[in-house]
């Protein structure tokens, strides 16, 4: 893919976080130069293929192409840096960000997922909460910055930060918001996914586990039916998901024994052929195995210096198809437009595809999202029976309210002739279109590549399929939770003696919309050259597999599946989440080194910690339980928040595990006015995050609250120069609307 052919990008990266964002860039053309601490007999060799490899890489003296770096923060490394972002555009990787009370604590992956608030909501709710496996904050790091360099950082000299906790936080699902809009803090469910959600769950069946991802309603119809209890749509009991998540078990006294009947292959394809979103939660080596992932072609090989062949991810998306050259439109007639801006039409639902659009709205995008009064984003929210319309629950969905912020919205029913129509008068005058429906339903519609790029031959059209348009598995659905769990990352997230457990905030989604956001930013870079429009599909699978890259090497490297480990980290002794006073609460702590030992052990006070043998991690490792139970009394003590600041002035990393409440407060987040506020009718007004990348020291934002329902489908429409009688006419034909219809779901 040559999409960045004229993109030159510099890449020192002490971490995956650096050599992720280089990596993505090179996959979609940029000539990358990297030097990389990392091992090039594991991660380096797929992450910093073609790298000079160096333990401590240094920054370079002068200014160049832009530089991207994860190097530690110092007062040499601001001064440098500072100096070289006079000339040239600098992405620096930080834990916490620069000028924040936090910016030189010491931290690990294990603390920045407690502090980011991607732990509060993992595992059961009887025992301590649950963080992913592996660097998987440095891979969203990486992703972030690899958009901050393509978005903003082409666009001049200056210093681009990513903090790596803002990251985190800005990929979890709105939980924050939620905790503003409805008081109360999500917790934990164990198999569940969320209290509210509880058709989206892992459950045993007859050879492991199965997840089920049935989010809407109509899936929810479906389940009912395939496990053989159709009458359960009308019971009392499970009449919503409210009813259903207060009624888990019950309701669970009918799923259990039918999946107890079948292996987990057979319930996948089975519950997906019924168009019910599941995962198998394959394991490692399933992965590498997959018919789909084979079919697709989405592995490469690499080669390490020793010779060593690993199967590693190929890129993360692909240009399907192009048309043009075509001319610039006039920019004397802007139409519907907001003069000199990029024009954005966004079709998509839910998550992943609307982040898309979010993003280009922060970058100063007209973004004009689509919805119809008979069948809208399903992130609104389903309409439950005997929803009263004058509680408009529809306007109160804090996620579609988060991820739509900056947007204008109409609303046009595209299986109307005329709706169809109009929608094709406003994309031909359009520079992006987003798309994310199930497979098909575009081309039903009469919006596919070929009727759009017809009319508009400039148009940069973006695909994000679930597991690819092509292959055996090619129809198949994913939310956010599938992706996870067909990566292979589910499988390897739970307790040791405990069944794989999905993340909180069905990581799938956000990063298919980052990547998504690169795969678009990359088009319109090549189209600036050549002229050209192009159809763009992201696979979520593919996008996502990255993120699991270290189990897949490690597998080839040593024949050993990964197994679940709880918080335990591999050479850190001790490593976990330990309990604090309160109700609930935790501090993660991870201990790297022989002076961080040293310095918990005169913490903990007990004479036996003193014993010189103890620096040595192995003997450490040998009296885990030891260390363990004196930590966990020690924290036990103290509130969460003091224990973690005792352990930090020590140089010790830890944080504590915090809530949705939690990150609200948190000062590197607000500091750094991460969060923005937005009144919105009829909700009010909130905090809502910004996007994981400071300029000139300011989160960048999309600004403007999410659109009511049809809010500017007068304004867009006369705009396309539709008269008063046109616009009255599409309202009396059901084409357009402001009030959900009767039969109206997401």
């Amino acid at each position: 893919m040559d999409l960045l052919a004229d993109l030159r990008v510099r890449v020192i990266a002490h971490s995956p976080a650096a050599a992720y964002a280089g990596w993505l860039l090179r996959q979609f053309g940029a000539a990358v130069d990297m030097r990389a601490a990392l091992d090039p007999e594991g991660l380096g060799a797929f992450l910093a293929e073609g790298a000079a490899f160096d333990p401590a890489p240094d920054i370079p003296d002068a200014p160049g192409p832009l530089l991207i770096t994860d190097a530690p923060v110092s007062d040499a490394a601001v001064a440098r840096l500072r100096d070289i972002a006079r000339e040239s555009a600098v992405v620096w990787i930080t834990p916490f960000g620069l000028g924040t009370a936090w910016e030189r604590a010491p931290s690990t992956s294990l603390t920045h997922y407690a502090a980011g608030g991607w732990m509060c909501h993992v595992g059961d709710p009887a025992r301590e909460p649950l963080a992913p496996p592996g660097v998987q904050d440095l891979f969203i790091a990486g992703l972030w910055a690899a958009l901050a360099a393509l978005g903003w950082g082409t666009r001049g000299p200056g210093l681009l930060e990513v903090p790596i906790v803002a990251g985190l936080a800005a990929t979890m699902i709105y939980d924050a918001v939620a905790f503003q809009y409805f008081g109360r803090l999500r917790g934990r469910v164990g198999e569940r996914y969320a209290p509210t959600q509880p058709t989206i769950v892992t459950l045993p069946c007859a050879d492991g586990y199965i997840g089920i991802h049935a989010a809407l309603h109509g899936m929810w119809v479906e389940l009912a039916r395939l496990c053989g209890h159709p009458e359960l749509v009308d019971d009392p009991r499970f009449a919503s998901p409210a009813d259903r998540a207060a009624n888990i078990r019950e309701l669970d006294a009918y799923l259990l024994p039918w999946l107890a009947r079948r292996s987990r292959w057979e319930l996948y394809h089975l519950l997906q052929s019924h168009r019910i979103c599941a995962s198998a939660i394959p394991t490692i080596d399933e992965v590498l195995a997959s018919p789909q992932l084979a079919a697709r072609g989405a592995w490469r090989t690499v080669r390490t210096p020793s010779g060593r062949e690993y199967r590693v991810p190929g890129p993360p998306a692909r240009v399907i198809a192009a048309a043009g050259p075509a001319p610039d439109p006039d920019p004397a007639d802007p139409g519907p437009w907001r003069p000199g801006a990029l024009r954005v039409v966004d079709l998509s639902m839910g998550w992943a595809g609307p982040l898309v659009g979010h993003v280009l709205a922060a970058l100063g995008a007209d973004v004009i999202k689509i919805e119809s009064h008979t069948h809208f984003d399903w992130w609104r929210g389903s309409r439950p029976p005997g929803d009263d319309p004058g509680l408009a629950l529809h306007e109160r969905s804090h996620v579609f309210n988060a991820v739509n912020r900056g947007k204008r919205g109409i609303t046009l029913n595209l299986a109307s002739p005329a709706g169809r129509d109009v929608a094709l008068r406003l994309i031909e005058g359009a520079d992006v279109l987003i798309e994310n429906f199930a497979a098909g339903v575009i081309e039903r519609l009469g919006l596919g590549w070929a009727s759009v790029s017809a009319r508009n031959p400039r148009l940069v059209m973006l695909r994000q399929p679930a597991f690819g348009s092509t292959g055996p598995e090619a129809g198949y659905l994913g939310f956010g939770n599938t992706i996870e769990g067909m990566s292979g990352l589910t499988s390897l997230v739970g307790y040791e003696d405990g069944p794989p457990t999905m993340l909180a905030n069905a990581c799938g989604d956000p990063v298919s919309g980052l990547i998504g956001s690169i795969a678009v930013l990359s088009a319109l870079r090549a189209r600036e050259r050549d002229g050209r429009g192009r159809l763009l599909e992201c696979a979520q699978l593919e996008g996502f597999l990255p993120l699991v890259s270290e189990a897949l090497i490690h597998y080839q490297r040593t024949g050993e599946l990964p197994r679940r480990r709880g918080n335990r980290r591999p050479g850190s002794v001790p490593s976990g989440v330990y309990p604090a006073a309160g109700d609930d609460r935790w501090v993660a702590v991870e201990v790297e080194t022989g002076a961080q030992w040293s310095a918990l052990a005169d913490l903990l006070g007990e004479p036996w910690a003193a014993s010189p043998q103890l620096a040595d991690v192995a003997v450490r490792e040998a009296r885990r339980a030891d260390i363990d139970a004196a930590l966990a009394r020690w924290t036990a003590a103290r509130d969460a928040e003091a224990a973690a600041a005792l352990l930090l002035e020590r140089g010790i990393p830890a944080a504590p595990v915090h809530t949705e409440a939690d990150v609200l407060v948190f000062e590197p987040l607000v500091a750094a006015g991460f969060w923005v506020g937005e009144e919105r009718e009829p909700v009010g007004f909130h905090l809502y995050p910004a996007l994981a990348i400071r300029a000139d020291g300011e989160h960048v934002t999309a600004h403007g609250h999410a659109p009511l329902l049809g809010q500017h489908t007068a304004e867009v429409l006369r705009g396309l120069g539709l008269s008063e009688d046109e616009l009255r006419e599409l309202e009396a034909a059901g084409v357009t609307g402001t009030t959900p219809t009767e039969r109206a779901r997401a």
